[in-house]
């Protein structure tokens, strides 16, 4: 039976995009294949570096939390997480929404199990350094239901935010998934982004998030 190494499973509202202010169950897996430069849970980075707990995928679910329906996976990165699959099916199985948390490096349409699940994913611009790791087939399968995320430091990521936006405007059309726009901390203010949005055409149905977990709980890293 697989086993998932958990670092931990927590309830709490989601702090950025479409679900932003609402109700869910956090499932954090162990270990990642990018390491960027702005990365806030170094804590799951690697099995070496943190602590975690062997769970079953019916050990998993059975911490899920029945009145809020919905589950966000993230990590680390939750699908390079061995036998990820498997867990997932059995969450969507169970009828809570979820959301995928992944990191731009991975295909999603092998995770797509159910209608009852979207993906947040993570356009890594070049202030990350693991841009060179984006895979360009995950985001040729993203769908309207979807977000793209865009982490911005630099005015170099803004421009290339910018290309990335007008790709994605090419390819799905009407069908575009939502685009969220965030700001490296102590690199870029939240004007500066609403400026940004403010002054490029491509980003008129763009929105910006802010993190809302880190405002209510500004001294705590986990659980939140």
């Amino acid at each position: 039976m697989n086993k998932y190494k958990i670092v931990e499973i927590f309830n709490s509202i989601e702090g950025e995009g479409k679900r932003s202010g609402q109700l869910a169950t956090f499932i954090r897996t162990v270990g990642c294949n990018l390491r960027c430069t702005y990365c806030d849970t170094e804590y799951a980075l690697s099995e070496k570096d943190c602590e975690y707990t062997e769970l079953t995928a019916d050990e998993v679910v059975s911490k899920l939390n029945p009145h809020y329906r919905k589950v966000t996976l993230t990590g680390g990165e939750p699908l390079f997480h061995p036998n990820i699959k498997e867990l997932i099916s059995k969450i969507c199985s169970l009828g809570y929404e979820v959301n995928v948390e992944t990191n731009g490096s991975i295909r999603v349409a092998p995770f797509r199990v159910a209608d009852n699940i979207f993906f947040t994913i993570d356009y890594k611009l070049p202030s990350s350094g693991m841009e060179s790791r984006m895979n360009k087939d995950a985001f040729a399968e993203l769908r309207k239901e979807d977000v793209v995320k865009f982490v911005i430091g630099t005015k170099e990521d803004c421009a290339k935010t910018i290309d990335i936006v007008r790709e994605l405007q090419s390819r799905y059309d009407k069908d575009i998934p939502e685009i969220y726009l965030s700001a490296v901390s102590g690199k870029m203010s939240h004007a500066d982004i609403v400026e940004f949005m403010k002054e490029n055409k491509e980003l008129s149905d763009a929105k910006i998030q802010l993190q809302m977990h880190k405002i209510i709980w500004p001294d705590i890293d986990k659980g939140v």
